[in-house]
């Protein structure tokens, strides 16, 4: 969680990091202030991060919300593979 709040000070499409646990959820919202959800980008993310081997879910009533349910058997590396894929889908969609 550390890390994705770190994500969300650099990335202004990052309106929420939410959870417990393993089981997490950051909202993308294209204004921070209204809160607009950012559908398209969050299903753009979540296709990049799979085109790079990497599988997190979107969802949420309007599917803005970037879903990370990873095993219990995670290791640090993965992780760190996890977010840094995140950070990189990031940067790519908001160009």
């Amino acid at each position: 969680m550390k890390r994705l709040n770190e994500l969300k000070r650099k990335f202004k499409l990052i309106g929420e990091v939410r959870g417990k646990g393993l089981m997490i959820g950051v909202e993308l919202v294209r204004d921070q202030r209204k809160k607009t959800p950012a559908s398209d980008e969050a299903a753009q993310i979540r296709g990049l991060c799979l085109k790079r081997k990497v599988l997190i879910g979107h969802g949420g009533i309007k599917g803005n919300v970037l879903r990370i349910q990873p095993p219990l058997v995670i290791t640090d590396s993965e992780i760190d593979t996890l977010v840094s894929t995140i950070e990189t889908s990031l940067k790519e969609v908001t160009k």
